[in-house]
């Protein structure tokens, strides 16, 4: 079992959705320079995040075919949203495309997709035995404030009002809070979901918020995109490490030591346990 810990920083993931989705509503239909400045301070964050921490993480966990597992996340996240979800992109609150009330909610069912594997990640990542929790909350905390704020400017798009805007966000809160559950329930292994959630901030990252922030002129995206990459640098270095990354040991290497070929002793075999 997981710390319970984990469902207060899901909550806190759950108000960021909500945030962004009320500051579309209420503040930033024609103001889309703010939220493209947000976008580039997460997709800095989110790609230092997956290369620096969350992938390599992965690959201790679950050894070097996590890799092949990142690569199924981020193709996974490009079928939720362009292959389920047509004529999707962060920033729809600044254009008049065509579309029905259905391809909202097929844009509300592809978000949902994504934000189930967000909860899964936090969770997954609680269970590390380094600072990855925090690290990775607050990579998934920062690019919910625009996700939230994507699906609320699709529902205002599409014709459901302030009120639908709300509610969709609010879905995407509780699809949230659903993955997070299952991870805790279901204790899927650590590796496999953590290079999902690689695969799935790197998509976020340079296919989602990086071309809305690039949407700004001059040096102004660069410069949100070094202020997330160096907000993450500074967390990393200020919070403990627990462990430091050794060797993934493999079933082989394992039945060695119990031989007595190697020198370490059946104490010494790395273990996890939440």
């Amino acid at each position: 079992m997981y710390p319970k810990s984990v469902y207060v920083l899901i909550l806190i993931a759950c108000l960021a959705t909500l945030l962004g989705g009320w500051l579309v509503v209420r503040f930033f239909r024609q103001r889309a320079s703010v939220m493209r400045h947000i976008s580039g301070v997460a997709a800095g964050y989110l790609v230092s995040a997956t290369i620096i921490s969350i992938l390599p993480e992965a690959l201790h966990y679950g050894g070097d075919h996590m890799a092949i597992w990142a690569l199924a996340g981020f193709f996974f996240v490009h079928v939720i949203e362009h292959g389920i979800t047509p004529h999707f992109h962060y920033g729809e609150e600044s254009h008049d495309h065509e579309g029905t009330a259905m391809t909202g909610i097929m844009a509300l069912l592809g978000l949902s997709l994504h934000s189930f594997l967000d909860g899964m990640s936090i969770t997954a990542a609680m269970g590390a035995e380094s600072a990855l929790g925090l690290l990775g909350f607050f990579g998934v905390l920062l690019h919910r404030v625009p996700e939230g704020a994507t699906i609320s400017s699709i529902f205002l798009v599409r014709g459901f009002g302030a009120k639908g805007a709300m509610l969709a966000a609010g879905a995407l809160a509780g699809a949230a809070l659903l993955g997070a559950l299952c991870q805790d329930v279901l204790s899927i292994p650590i590796g496999p979901v953590l290079a999902i959630a690689a695969g799935l901030g790197l998509y976020v990252a340079c296919a989602d918020l990086l071309p809305q922030a690039q949407k700004e002129r001059g040096w102004k995206s660069t410069t949100s995109l070094c202020a997330g990459a160096l907000i993450f640098l500074a967390a990393n270095f200020l919070l403990p490490r627990e462990h430091q990354h050794e060797p993934h040991t493999t079933e082989k290497e394992c039945c060695a030591d119990l031989d007595g070929s190697g020198n370490d002793g059946p104490a010494n075999h790395h273990s996890h346990s939440h």
